[in-house]
């Protein structure tokens, strides 16, 4: 016989969403700190990568530039997004919201290092921040996301009540 699982959420699952919670709040700083001087930054980068690659064309330097800067900013509505409802899936006890959440904390992890390396060079531009700011997000999405695993959530999203 198994021992009985508490049907109550555990505060694990909690700390996990609080702790998504900042790394949203982290994310979207870093973000709006970014759009609010994308001027700037665009220019820096194009310069950058001008002087990296100078027989490349202005053209396709705006164009990676471009790209770049809308990928980025994709990719932060997606997380927040999909941390929202893997969030409100896990506080429902659905077992496949960590896999969501999962894969959000590794695309949060690599993507908020990735935004620290590609803005290198703009970074001065910008804020101080954004020295620390994208490895604050990496911790605490890797944080949240190792939270969700611990064998007290993973006990309760088993005993979970089939549907």
């Amino acid at each position: 016989m198994r021992e009985p699982v508490d049907p109550n959420r555990p505060r694990q699952v909690d700390a996990a969403i609080g702790l998504w919670a900042v790394t949203l709040v982290g994310l979207l700083v870093s973000a709006v700190l970014v759009a609010l001087k994308q001027d700037v930054v665009r220019a820096t980068l194009r310069r950058s990568l001008t002087d990296d690659h100078p027989t490349t064309s202005p053209g396709d330097i705006r164009a990676a530039v471009d790209i770049t800067m809308i990928g980025a900013a994709a990719i932060v509505v997606i997380v927040v997004l999909l941390v929202i409802y893997g969030s409100v899936r896990i506080r429902e006890r659905l077992r496949g919201s960590r896999t969501t959440l999962t894969t959000m904390g590794v695309l949060t992890a690599v993507g908020s290092i990735g935004f620290w390396t590609v803005l290198s060079p703009a970074r001065g531009d910008v804020s101080p921040a954004l020295n620390i700011l994208p490895f604050a997000v990496a911790a605490l999405a890797v944080i949240a996301t190792v939270l969700i695993f611990l064998p007290r959530v993973s006990r309760w999203l088993e005993a979970a009540p089939k549907v």
